[in-house]
C-alpha cells in the first residue's frame, strides 16, 4: 500500500498540464468558491468570441506561458514527495507537502483565473485545467487518507486519465485552429 502514495501523487501531479507537457498539482473543491468561479466564468463567456483563430491562438500562448512558469515551480514538489516518501520515520510529511500542494494550486488556479482570454474555446481549456488539479488534489489526499481507500483512488486515477485525454484532445484541437491564424 505504500507504494500506492507516491503512484498516485506522482500521477496527480502529471493529470492537470500534461497537455501542456509539464505536471502540475490539484486541491479539492472548494464548493463556495467553485460556484464564484462558475458564474464568473459564464458571465465572462458573454464576451467571448468563437473559432477565431487569432484570439485562441493568443489564449493558447497565455495558457502554456503560465504553465511553463508553473512548472519550474512544481518541479521543486517532486523533490519534496521523493523525500517525503523516503522518510519513513515521519508520518507528517506527506501531509505537509499535500498541503504546501494546495497553497500552491490556490495560486496557479487564481493566476489561471487572472488571464484575460479572449475566446470561448481556450476558456473552456482553462476551466478543465482548473478541474484536472481540484481532482489531482483530492487524489493525493485521498493517497494520505487513513484508512486508504483504493475504490476511490482508483476510481479518482480512472477520473484523471480521462480528463488527462480531454485536455490532450482539445489542446490539439486548438492548436490546429490556432495554426490558421495569420
Amino acid at each position: 500500500m505504500k507504494k500506492l502514495f507516491p503512484a498516485s501523487l506522482c500521477n496527480m501531479t502529471s493529470v492537470g498540464l500534461l497537455a501542456f507537457a509539464l505536471t502540475a498539482c490539484g486541491q479539492q473543491p472548494d464548493h463556495t468558491a467553485s460556484a464564484s468561479s462558475i458564474s464568473s466564468s459564464q458571465t465572462a463567456q458573454l464576451s467571448l468570441s468563437r473559432d477565431n483563430a487569432a484570439d485562441i491562438k493568443s489564449d493558447l500562448t497565455q495558457l502554456e506561458t503560465l504553465s511553463s512558469i508553473k512548472a519550474r515551480e512544481e518541479s521543486v514538489f517532486r523533490d519534496e514527495v521523493t523525500q517525503a516518501v523516503q522518510k519513513k520515520d515521519d508520518p507528517h510529511a506527506l501531509n505537509t507537502i499535500v498541503a504546501k500542494m494546495k497553497s500552491y494550486v490556490e495560486g496557479f488556479n487564481q493566476d489561471l483565473d487572472a488571464l484575460t482570454l479572449k475566446s470561448t474555446e481556450a476558456n473552456a481549456l482553462r476551466d478543465k485545467m482548473k478541474q484536472s488539479n481540484h481532482l489531482g488534489l483530492e487524489l493525493s489526499e485521498a493517497g494520505i487518507a487513513r484508512p486508504l481507500d483504493i475504490n476511490k483512488i482508483n476510481a479518482l486515477q480512472q477520473q484523471a486519465t480521462e480528463l488527462e485525454l480531454d485536455l490532450m484532445a482539445d489542446k490539439q484541437t486548438l492548436q490546429i485552429k490556432a495554426g490558421t491564424a495569420r
